[in-house]
């Protein structure tokens, strides 16, 4: 009976990863991308080596595709349904993937009409035949701000910036607002 329960697992898992839709990342500083319920997710991903994909279940089941996944640091910004997300799977290639994000450190929120930072997530590999991997999803509010300064200013000017990683952060809200008043 074990064995039949697992099996039927499996399956819904594969069916369910099957329904994932592909995104890529924006690429134009334009805001006006964002249906009534949606809002930005703003994920940088750091990695050791290039990835193949990475799962991200909720609202909207998605794949972030290898394209966005290469070795060094990728910003990633996309629109997505407002709602309660987490980091699910991570493919390394086409044999190999990171399961066990079960802990609520990989659970994010998307909040409609902002952009929402959730960290970034820093994959570390090593080893040739006997892999290694150290996933984890840190804070760094102050570069995610830099990023979206340089590359999506307009996009940042029209949208509040919050964080809705695991944990609290005010960063944002106490840099931006003391820019408006001209303390920075």
């Amino acid at each position: 009976m074990d064995y039949f329960r697992r099996l039927i697992l499996i399956a819904l898992a594969i069916l369910t990863a099957s329904c994932a839709s592909n995104v890529t990342s924006i690429k134009e500083d334009i805001d006006n991308k964002l249906e009534v319920d949606e809002g930005y997710l703003l994920i940088a991903v750091d990695t050791s080596i290039s990835l193949n994909k990475i799962w991200i279940s909720g609202e909207k089941d998605i794949w972030l595709t290898a394209d966005d996944l290469r070795s060094g640091t990728n910003y990633i910004l996309i629109n997505l349904p407002e709602g309660e997300y987490q980091i699910h799977k991570i493919k390394l290639n086409n044999w190999f993937s990171i399961v066990g994000f079960e802990d609520d450190l990989w659970n994010f929120k998307v909040e409609k009409g902002v952009i929402s930072y959730v960290g970034h997530l820093d994959v570390q590999t090593s080893g040739w035949w006997s892999r290694r991997h150290r996933v984890e999803l840190m804070n760094k509010s102050s570069l995610a701000l830099e990023f979206l300064q340089d590359d999506f200013s307009t996009i940042l000017a029209n949208r509040k910036l919050t964080y809705h990683g695991p944990g609290e952060d005010e960063f944002f809200d106490i840099v931006l607002n003391n820019n408006e008043k001209g303390d920075l």
